[in-house]
């Protein structure tokens, strides 16, 4: 009876071990936001090992050091339609605004912008960064569509942008071109440099 409650109590504590493993791999990303919305997003982002992006996002990045992530209204803040911006605070940090537009749409959507952003911690400002940024975010949209197709049947205004980039994506055989010419042609990159 002895060797029996030896191996109950053994199995306990290998039950219990397993699960505070868990908990310690488990990303904490209250030093990115606090907002439910996104930190489900970051969670997404994670449950597709998306770890470039995450690793940008929790200070592998220009500043090194974690970017705050928060809904704004854009065009309070000057940022006119924007889906999300990457701004330096006073302090040499980084921070990513999503339009408060978008705090119904779908957090895989949501993922998507955030993906895009990291880009910009490089901060060049440059035709090929931003071409980079939305190559990110329709690599990263097609990877949750695939994942869960029916995401894009949302009547959601971001997903309906992320949706058309796809089809430009996936028309040009996996690439940007497309999605670099739109890029192009709208006059709020037209000062961009170009490498």
């Amino acid at each position: 009876m002895k060797f029996m409650s030896r191996i109950v109590v053994l199995f306990s504590a290998l039950i219990i071990l397993c699960v505070s493993n868990n908990v310690v791999l488990a990303a904490d990303y209250t030093a990115n936001t606090k907002q439910p919305i996104l930190t489900a997003a970051l969670e997404r982002l994670e449950a597709m090992n998306n770890r470039k992006v995450l690793n940008v996002i929790q200070g592998q990045n220009s500043t090194g050091k974690p970017i705050k992530i928060m809904f704004r209204d854009m065009a309070a803040m000057g940022y006119g339609t924007c889906e999300a911006v990457t701004a330096k605070t006073t302090d040499g940090r980084l921070v990513i605004l999503v339009s408060s537009n978008y705090k119904t749409a779908p957090v895989e959507a949501i993922a998507c912008l955030i993906a895009h952003e990291s880009v910009h911690h490089e901060n060049t400002k440059t035709y090929e960064e931003e071409v980079r940024a939305w190559t990110t975010e329709v690599q990263t949209w097609i990877s949750f569509t695939e994942v869960n197709p029916s995401l894009k049947a949302s009547d959601s205004k971001l997903v309906k942008r992320l949706n058309y980039l796809s089809k430009l994506y996936t028309k040009d055989g996996n690439q940007n071109t497309s999605i670099a010419s739109l890029i192009a042609n709208q006059p709020a990159y037209a000062s961009l440099k170009r490498s």
